[in-house]
């Protein structure tokens, strides 16, 4: 019988570490790519839409794995802020936002109602602090703070009770002028939300009454008046992939990142021009974040509106993904938010620890220049 032997071709070592490189490297995906130059070179304001449309449309794994190691890198990963949200002036705003319940434009069967008492907004706030919350945000359904005086010095007092039980605080309250930022700001507001809600070319199909340029004109207001920036946007409003694409481009390019970015998921409600829209699925809610969270890696990345949605194990993956802080308390304004006791479940079975309350803001050019002020005219 004739006997086979076997043949054994003798490699080189450097030749199965150069194939080894050249598969990784031609499997490599934009997530993977793009994380790991986060993760050397830190923050960067020069992303192309196209280096973010690359990353959103990794495979959603190495989305989940790569956010992950950003996450990891630039923050405390198993630390979740607890913020409340307290709507203290509901309704009747003349915006005709098409997925608010709160514009007059539509009938949703919320009635407008006059702004809150400071007893019952600290009340509130007492409330938010002995369950867990380090944030207090008020929100009021106004277009901008013009021609409201009275109410802005309620809100600019509550602010400075707030910040005074060692709670950060931030308020929502539409489009501000450039004084009114100061002045909050010496009130001891630590952020100011004012959300972009989509990109810039879809933006119309939603919102007439407030321009794009407008929202970044009061974004521009509260970072020279040295508040941390918190704005993000809203998923599931009937626009394209390209679209969240270019509300995440346009927020990773300002010249700061903002400190806080909600991820927000429609909850549609009747009455809206937008309440047959289909529910947002956690696969859309994990590619948001974790991109989010490669292209500006030091933000608070929020799990927001919609989070109610969603059990336990999907909002596992969002904090897999680099989500590091969520809303609590009944309410998000006047949508349904998840119950308390199922947060403490969740905080308990992930492992995961309530962030403690951080007021360290950078001083600006502002706060600069008036020092400098100060000094030469003593």
């Amino acid at each position: 019988m004739m006997m086979i032997r076997s043949l054994r071709l003798r490699v080189h070592p450097s030749l199965y570490i150069s194939s080894f490189s050249t598969l990784s490297s031609s499997s490599s995906s934009a997530a993977a790519v793009q994380a790991d130059r986060t993760i050397k070179e830190g923050p960067r304001n020069n992303w192309t839409k196209d280096e973010i449309k690359h990353v959103y449309d990794s495979p959603v794994l190495d989305l989940l794995y790569h956010g992950a190691q950003v996450h990891r890198h630039a923050h405390n990963f198993r630390e979740v802020q607890q913020c409340t949200l307290l709507s203290v002036k509901t309704g009747g705003c003349s915006e005709d936002c098409s997925y608010c319940p709160q514009s007059s434009r539509y009938n949703t069967g919320l009635k407008a109602q006059k702004m809150m008492g400071k007893d019952a907004v600290l009340e509130a706030a007492e409330k938010a602090k002995e369950a867990g919350s380090t944030r207090f945000c008020m929100g009021a359904a106004w277009r901008d703070t013009v021609g409201r005086k009275t109410n802005f010095k309620q809100i600019l007092e509550y602010v400075k009770e707030i910040r005074g039980m060692g709670m950060e605080v931030c308020c929502t309250l539409g489009m501000i002028e450039k004084q009114q930022a100061v002045e909050l700001k010496e009130a001891g507001l630590t952020a100011y939300n004012h959300n972009l809600d989509t990109s810039r070319e879809f933006y119309p199909n939603i919102i007439t009454t407030r321009s794009y340029d407008e929202r970044l004109e009061t974004l521009k207001f509260v970072r020279e008046a040295g508040i941390n920036v918190c704005s993000g946007g809203i998923i599931g409003l009937g626009e394209a992939e390209e679209d969240r694409v270019g509300l995440l481009h346009t927020l990773a390019t300002l010249p700061e990142h903002p400190e806080s970015v909600p991820i927000n998921a429609l909850l549609a409600v009747k009455g809206t021009p937008l309440e047959d829209q289909k529910p947002v699925e956690i696969w859309e809610m994990i590619r948001m974040i974790a991109t989010a969270r490669i292209v500006m890696p030091k933000a608070m990345v929020r799990l927001s509106a919609g989070r109610v949605r969603f059990s336990m194990s999907e909002q596992a993956l969002c904090f897999l993904a680099g989500a590091n802080s969520i809303f609590t308390g009944e309410k998000l304004l006047t949508t349904p938010n998840n119950d308390f006791d199922a947060d403490q479940m969740m905080f308990k079975v992930l492992g995961l620890t309530p962030k403690a309350p951080d007021f360290d803001q950078k001083a600006t050019s502002f706060e600069a220049e008036r020092c400098e002020q100060e000094a030469t005219a003593s």
